[in-house]
């Protein structure tokens, strides 16, 4: 390799979206990615799809995700129509099934409203049942800017689009830091090879805060793997499960260490939350899927079943049976049995220990070395606009604007 201006260690959504941001500014780029270019199995195509609307996020704990989900949201949707990546707006139900849980619908109202999303309303359970007959709801908050997305066509559109030196199968086992920027040494079939760059983007993934000890051995980045799991039913099997298309979520929940769920209230669930007593998800939802043709499938999955403390690589060990889905959805999705249940997929995603948010900064030490930690969900969606901010860090502004020219 010869010298380039601009190194991304990551060749996933974020690291191509970032690749297609520089691309305009000028310079060679480097893509660099451990995996080979037929494996397309990773976190950034191992998850549901979703599009989210940005309606979960406080701006006071979780700047960067209130921010950067709303405007992904719109950017990746101009990008798909502009590079015919199937999609679809499908709109999704946040469904409350008792009065505790429609407190909660409040809580997300309000923190919708805060991020400016558009759109977003509370139904009634009249119209929750015209639009989504089998789903059980006293309450739901309705995001139409929600959607789906073919992931594995998304990140193929980045990696076409995004000029760049691919690099498939190459791992970085060595980085200097000097004051012309940095040389970075790879190791790909046991062949070791060695070129400098002025900037270097870690967005390894679930593995960029080793990148991170690469560069610096006394890093304090930690990244906590979790595996989130997937099943599946076929509506083609059951016409009775029949729906109408949109995501349907249960309201978000809090877990203690010991795996229970944090049944208070919604401002309490908050408070637990911020002091790190409980984490979070969106819970186990339904999702539509996308046919060969474009169009929304029969198929839906039924995820994220969460797994912790397991390994980086681990998609295979302890995986939740359909039980497990079932008794997560019987209070919304009574009519599902569980022998309309398959196990689907599973993927992982890794966080940063001791905060809420995605971590996009410069290094302390080396500032043309840009971090890029921790993107868990919302990250596909907000993909683009994360690209967008590490070109604002470097100096570069409305870099996506015209991303094709």
């Amino acid at each position: 390799m010869a010298d380039v201006q601009y190194a991304i260690i990551g060749g996933g959504v974020i690291g191509r979206a970032i690749a297609l941001a520089l691309d305009s500014q000028g310079g060679d780029i480097a893509v660099l990615e451990r995996c080979p270019a037929d494996r397309v199995e990773n976190q950034s195509t191992r998850n549901s799809g979703v599009i989210h609307a940005g309606i979960y996020y406080r701006q006071a704990e979780r700047p960067l995700k209130a921010q950067l989900c709303v405007e992904g949201n719109a950017l990746l949707y101009e990008f798909c129509l502009r590079h015919n990546v199937p999609h679809a707006n499908t709109g999704k139900l946040v469904v409350a099934t008792n009065k505790r849980e429609e407190g909660y619908l409040q809580g997300v109202l309000a923190i919708a409203q805060e991020n400016a999303v558009p759109g977003v309303r509370l139904l009634g359970p009249a119209e929750v049942q015209a639009m989504e007959p089998n789903i059980r709801a006293t309450a739901a908050l309705l995001a139409p800017t929600s959607g789906i997305i073919d992931s594995a066509a998304y990140l193929a559109a980045l990696r076409r689009v995004a000029r760049a030196h691919n690099l498939f199968g190459t791992e970085v086992v060595r980085i200097e830091a000097s004051a012309e920027g940095f040389g970075v040494e790879t190791l790909c079939a046991g062949k070791s090879e060695r070129f400098t760059a002025r900037y270097v983007i870690n967005a390894a993934g679930a593995h960029a805060d080793d990148v991170a000890r690469i560069l610096d051995p006394d890093s304090e980045f930690r990244l906590v793997p979790s595996r989130g799991e997937a099943a599946k039913f076929y509506q083609s099997r059951r016409p009775a499960l029949a729906m109408g298309g949109r995501n349907i979520y249960p309201v978000p929940m809090g877990f203690y260490p010991d795996g229970t769920r944090a049944d208070v209230p919604f401002a309490e669930f908050q408070r637990l939350l911020k002091a790190g007593e409980v984490t979070e998800t969106v819970g186990v939802h339904l999702t539509p899927t996308l046919g060969d043709d474009g169009q929304i499938a029969s198929t839906m999955t039924i995820g994220p079943a969460i797994h912790t403390g397991i390994g980086k690589e681990d998609l295979s060990t302890n995986l939740y049976p359909p039980a497990h889905y079932l008794k997560s959805v019987s209070e919304y999705f009574p009519g599902l049995c569980e022998s309309d249940i398959e196990l689907h997929q599973a993927g992982i995603q890794a966080r940063m220990t001791g905060q809420l948010d995605w971590l996009v900064a410069r290094d302390a030490q080396h500032p043309r070395f840009i971090h890029v930690l921790g993107i868990d969900s919302p990250g596909l969606t907000g993909s683009l606009a994360i690209a967008r901010y590490v070109c604002e860090l470097l100096g570069y502004r409305d870099s996506l604007d015209n991303p094709d020219s």
